[in-house]
């Protein structure tokens, strides 16, 4: 059995790395492309927003809004269940 594990192992990795092979192949070709390009005149205009946007429209901020809701309904639903003891008199 440890055989099979062992043989499925290698197999599983010699795989992955044929796979990855043409990735990396791809990426060098496209990087020596990129350095065989004529140089000439090249306009890059980044246009970065100001960040106008307000706080509500960040998913993040939506995301902490409804967990902290959650988590008061949780405490006041257990606030007002109470203790829940109960005595027991011989």
């Amino acid at each position: 059995m440890r055989l099979a594990i062992a043989l499925l192992t290698l197999l599983s990795l010699a795989a992955a790395g044929t796979l990855a092979t043409p990735a990396v192949a791809a990426a060098d070709s496209g990087y020596v492309l990129a350095m065989a390009q004529q140089p000439g005149q090249y306009s890059i205009d980044i246009d970065v927003d100001g960040g106008d946007s307000a706080w509500w429209d960040n998913p993040l901020w939506i995301a902490i809004g409804v967990v902290a809701l959650v988590l008061l309904i949780v405490i006041i639903a257990l606030a007002v269940r109470g203790g829940g003891t109960t005595v027991i008199k011989e």
